[in-house]
C-alpha cells in the first residue's frame, strides 16, 4: 500500500466529521477530508512542475503542519521525500541536496539565504519553493504554486516503493541517506502503533520534531494509519503542553526523557494529576529513561510511561515494553521486539551471544531499508548476514527483555575491561537526588588505555563537590567503572531531537 492511501481511506469514512490534524500553536485544524483535499491540491502543484513518481524532493521545513501534509503529498504522488533539518548548516544541507539528487527543495523563507548560498554547487537542483508570506526571487511561493489547484488527485495503489531517504544525523562522519519504503514503514507504524493501543479515538499530542523519523512515525503516521487525532506543537514547552493536554482531552502522550522531567520539577500549581486525566498511558524514546525520573512521573501524575527504542533503519520501531504485559514492570529495560522484528546480541566477530550478555544488538525485519542511498560499502558493511548491525550496545535477558547500554563507540576500554556508561549514569541518577542528569565518556588515560569521566547537571540549589562525586561513584560500583574525574556544566548537549550528544563532551579537555 501507500502510505497516503490511508489519509484518503479515512476521509471516506469520516469526511468533516472527525479532525485528523490539529496545530495548537495557532488553533488551526483539518478534518481527513479536508487534509486529504490539501494533500491533493500540493499533489497537483507538484506535478505542474513536472515531478513525477522516482523525483526525490527536500524538504527543508520547520516542525509545522506544512511538513507534514507536504510529505504525504511526495507519498501520495510516488516522490521520494528527502528530509532535512532545517538547523543544518551550508556544509551538511549542500551535501544531503547533492547527495541525494533532489530536483525541488521546499523551505521556510528563514533559510532562503542559506539555499542560494549553495544552489549553483547543486547541479540536479531545479525549484527552490518557499513556504511564507516573502516573496524571494528565483523562488515559487508555496501559496501560489497549490492556488487553484485541483483537490483531486487519483492515487495509484501501485506507487508503494521508496518513500522516503532520512538522513542520519552524521555524528560519526557524513550523513547516511537511509532508504525507507511504504511497506517498512506502514508495517512497523501499525506494529508500534497497536502495541501501544491506538485506535480511532486516540488523541495524541506530540511536541517532538517531525523532520526527524521518531517524531514523524509516533505522530503523523502513527495516527493517520489508525483514523486518530494528531494533536501537534511546532516546539517542547512543559506548561504549554499541559494546557494541550487539557484542551485536547489527549489520550496518549510521548516524548523524550526531558520531557518527562520537565513535567516533574512543574510545581503543584502548575501541573497535577487532574490535568492527566484524560491520558491513559504514554511513552519515551531516543534515550535511555532514568528510572527515578519514570517512577517519579508515574507516581505523581498517575499515568504509565512506557520505554521505546528504534532506529530510522527500521522505519524506527525495534523494541517497546507492552502496557498489556502480564509480567511485573520492568524499569530497566526497553521491551520486547515488536511483531515480525527479530533481535539478536552479538560479539565482534557476529558470534551470536548467549542471553544475559553484552554485545551488539542485530535486527531483522520486514521493516528494514531498502538501502542506504549511494553508499553500497556502508549498506554491505550494516547488513551482514541479513542483519542491521544497529551499533547500539545491549543485553537481551530470558523473557526477551532488551537492555540498551549504550552506542558501540560509547563504549570504554579500561585496562582491558569492557564499561558501559550507561550503566554508569543509571547508577549514579538513582544513587544520589541531587544529580540531575549525568553524560559518561571514555578519556585517554596513559596507564589504563581510557578511563571514564562524568559531565554533572546538578539540579537547582544543590551542590556537589568534585571529591564527594569520585567517593560517591567508587561506593557504587566496581573502581574500574567508577569516573575518575568529573565536571559540572549547566546543560548536558543534545541533538535537535533531544537525543544526548557525547561528542563535544569528548573533545572537552581534563579540567
Amino acid at each position: 500500500m501507500n502510505l497516503a492511501e490511508y489519509v484518503e481511506k479515512y476521509a471516506c469514512k469520516f469526511g468533516d466529521a472527525k479532525p485528523a490534524l490539529i496545530f495548537d500553536d495557532t488553533a488551526e485544524q483539518w478534518s481527513y477530508a479536508e487534509l486529504n483535499k490539501l494533500i491533493n491540491r500540493v499533489a497537483n502543484g507538484f506535478q505542474s512542475l513536472g515531478l513525477f513518481p522516482g523525483a526525490r524532493v527536500a524538504l527543508m521545513l520547520r516542525s509545522r503542519p506544512e511538513l507534514i501534509y507536504t510529505s504525504f503529498a511526495l507519498y501520495k504522488m510516488g516522490c521520494i521525500y528527502v528530509s532535512i533539518n532545517s538547523r543544518l548548516k551550508e556544509k551538511e544541507t549542500k551535501f544531503i541536496i547533492i547527495n541525494s539528487g533532489a530536483e525541488a527543495v521546499v523551505c521556510d523563507s528563514s533559510v532562503i539565504p542559506l539555499v542560494n548560498q549553495i544552489k549553483n554547487e547543486c547541479a540536479g537542483l531545479k525549484h527552490i519553493i518557499v513556504y511564507g508570506n516573502n516573496r524571494e526571487e528565483g523562488c515559487i511561493k508555496f501559496s501560489e504554486l497549490i492556488a487553484g489547484k485541483s483537490d483531486i488527485y487519483p492515487l495509484d495503489p501501485g506507487i508503494n516503493d521508496i518513500a522516503a531517504i532520512m538522513y542520519t544525523g552524521g555524528t560519526t562522519g557524513t550523513p547516511k541517506g537511509v532508504v525507507l519504503t511504504h511497506a517498512g514503514i506502514i508495517g512497523n507504524s501499525l506494529a508500534g502503533s497497536k502495541r501501544f493501543l491506538f485506535s480511532e479515538k486516540t488523541i495524541v499530542l506530540n511536541a517532538n520534531p517531525v523532520f526527524h523519523i521518531g517524531g514523524m512515525a509516533a505522530g503523523p503516521y502513527y495516527c493517520f494509519l489508525n483514523g486518530s487525532t494528531l494533536v501537534h506543537q511546532e516546539i517542547f514547552d512543559a506548561k504549554k503542553y499541559i494546557i494541550a493536554v487539557k484542551k485536547y482531552k489527549a489520550t496518549k502522550i510521548w516524548g523524550v526523557p526531558t520531557f518527562f522531567y520537565s513535567f516533574n520539577k512543574l510545581s503543584e500549581s502548575e501541573a497535577s494529576a487532574k490535568d492527566f486525566a484524560s491520558v491513559e498511558m504514554g511513552w519515551s524514546g531516543a534515550g535511555v529513561f532514568p528510572v527515578m525520573v519514570r517512577k517519579e512521573f508515574e507516581k505523581r501524575f498517575g499515568v504509565n510511561i512506557y520505554q521505546y527504542y528504534g532506529l530510522t533503519e527500521n522505519s524506527p520501531g525495534v523494541t517497546t515494553e507492552d502496557p498489556l504485559s502480564p509480567e511485573e514492570r520492568n524499569y530497566e529495560c526497553v521491551g520486547k521486539a515488536l511483531p515480525g522484528v527479530e533481535i539478536k546480541i552479538v560479539d565482534d566477530e557476529d558470534n551470536e551471544l548467549p542471553r544475559g550478555r553484552h554485545g551488539e544488538l542485530c535486527v531483522r525485519s520486514p521493516y528494514l531499508m531498502k538501502e542506504y542511498w549511494k553508499n553500497p560499502e556502508a549498506t554491505a558493511a550494516a547488513m551482514r548476514g541479513g542483519w542491521l548491525h544497529t551499533g547500539d550496545q545491549g543485553i537481551i535477558d530470558e523473557r526477551d527483555n532488551f537492555y540498551i547500554m549504550g552506542r558501540k563507540h560509547d563504549m570504554i576500554l579500561v585496562g582491558g575491561s569492557n564499561v558501559y556508561p550507561a550503566e554508569i549514569e543509571g547508577l549514579l541518577l538513582e544513587a544520589d537526588s541531587r544529580i540531575q542528569e549525568i553524560a559518561v565518556v571514555g578519556i585517554p588515560d596513559e596507564r589504563m588505555g581510557e578511563v571514564p569521566k562524568a559531565f554533572v547537571v546538578l539540579k537547582e540549589g544543590a551542590s556537589l563537590t568534585e571529591q564527594e562525586f569520585v567517593e560517591l561513584a567508587r561506593a557504587k560500583m566496581a573502581h574500574y567503572k567508577a569516573p575518575r574525574f568529573v565536571q559540572f556544566i549547566d546543560a548536558i548537549p543534545r541533538t535537535s531531537v533531544g537525543k544526548v550528544d557525547k561528542k563535544p563532551l569528548r573533545g572537552t579537555e581534563v579540567l
